[in-house]
């Protein structure tokens, strides 16, 4: 009876073996599968997105064939002055555009100096790959198209020309001081003196001060030996924009300083008074939390922008919406907002994409971007920004952002 009972109990555990060998096979299909389905999405999908940004799929436009974006990141690697979250934020908006706005490869281009692998020369920010990726943006628009043009990097102020007390706004691309003495910054930079050493000289009425005559030794070497920065005008991007026909549309988003576009609407100049920002050490804001998104270049004898672009500018015949990350005496900043190091402005910009189930009108928009902005400033007390919002003749406050 032992013996029957004991074969009784190995049959038992020998079928309870089995089926848990059995189920054992099952869980490794089903793991298999499913490490084949998320390498799958994987394969389609970019890197993730911005934290906290759910993407879903907006129906497709009747025109989606006619859309157009160019996105342009430069976090400035190679210079004096190197940014850490502009090329993430050109990231995050190009997984807005491919995933949920389902534009195609073919209708973005995208320059940036800071994607994985081995830089392209094609794809970085350079001056002449902007000029160019500007070119093909406008090129064969035709009424009832959608353009976008998004910058995320440096704005610069500049005398408009030698000796003038007004400056014009410019974008910086990445290759800005290939013009440039190779130590020219080092040098001009050492020349500055301490602000213990400002201190010092204040009140001695209009006495030049050894380093600033060589600060001016070394600015005029460089004038003489042909030196010059590459800078965007804003009114070269005026300039291509005013190329595109009536009912086209299109949406401008600059995350700089100074990246107001001049003569549309209220308050935006061409030209201005220079604004006054000190002495910037670029040097030691790699290692702070926060860094303002405007290049203090030291002034050349040279005009920047191309002398036939007219300063009185005209009416635009297209349907503009411009959005910029601050007004023209404040500054955009970038620090890391939820993991990751981001301009405020652009961050912004998403989340309320996200809020208004991007599609939403451009009035309800602006105030969900100040309400994120405001909210975020009691985390960050520097936080002090107000973003621009231009729109020319034709559009209105009802428009949806996007044209989603």
């Amino acid at each position: 009876r032992r013996n029957q009972q004991h074969e009784v109990a190995v049959q038992t555990l020998q079928q309870r073996i089995d089926q848990l060998q059995k189920e054992i096979i099952q869980c490794d299909r089903c793991a298999n599968s499913w490490e084949e389905e998320k390498s799958r999405r994987s394969a389609k999908a970019s890197t993730a997105a911005l934290p906290g940004l759910v993407i879903f799929q907006r129906p497709l436009p009747s025109n989606h064939q006619r859309r157009k974006a160019l996105l342009i990141g430069v976090n400035y690697l190679n210079s004096q002055a190197p940014l850490k979250g502009c090329v993430n934020d050109i990231w995050n908006l190009q997984c807005l555009m491919r995933h949920t706005l389902r534009y195609t490869p073919e209708q973005m281009q995208i320059l940036a100096d800071g994607f994985d692998g081995p830089p392209r020369p094609e794809r970085m920010p350079t001056k002449a790959n902007i000029m160019a990726a500007l070119g093909w943006l406008v090129s064969s628009a035709r009424p009832g198209d959608h353009l976008l043009l998004a910058f995320s990097g440096y704005g610069c102020q500049h005398p408009r020309s030698p000796g003038s007390e007004k400056c014009e706004s410019y974008l910086v691309p990445s290759d800005f001081a290939d013009d440039l003495p190779e130590k020219f910054f080092q040098t001009y930079e050492a020349s500055v003196p301490s602000a213990s050493a400002r201190a010092d000289t204040q009140g001695l009425g209009g006495t030049v001060t050894a380093e600033e005559l060589r600060r001016q030794c070394e600015v005029a070497r460089v004038a003489a030996a042909g030196g010059r920065y590459r800078l965007i005008s804003m009114l070269e991007v005026h300039d291509f924009i005013s190329r595109l026909p009536k009912r086209c549309c299109v949406t401008v988003v600059m995350d700089a300083c100074y990246a107001i576009l001049p003569g549309v609407g209220a308050d935006s100049p061409a030209t201005f008074r220079k604004v006054d920002r000190g002495v910037v050490e670029y040097s030691k804001l790699w290692n702070f939390i926060s860094r303002p998104r405007f290049l203090e270049l030291p002034p050349l004898p040279v005009q920047h922008t191309p002398p036939e672009l007219p300063r009185s500018t005209n009416l635009l015949a297209c349907t503009l919406h411009c959005f910029s990350g601050c007004r023209l005496k404040e500054w955009c900043a970038e620090f890391p907002i939820e993991g990751t190091v981001q301009g405020a402005f652009s961050w912004a910009f998403l989340k309320a994409m996200a809020q208004g189930h991007f599609h939403v009108g451009i009035y309800q928009f602006q105030q969900f971007m100040a309400n994120l902005l405001l909210n975020l400033k009691t985390h960050f007390k520097h936080v002090d920004q107000q973003p621009v919002v231009q729109l020319s003749s034709d559009a209105s406050l009802q428009d949806v952002v996007l044209w989603t």
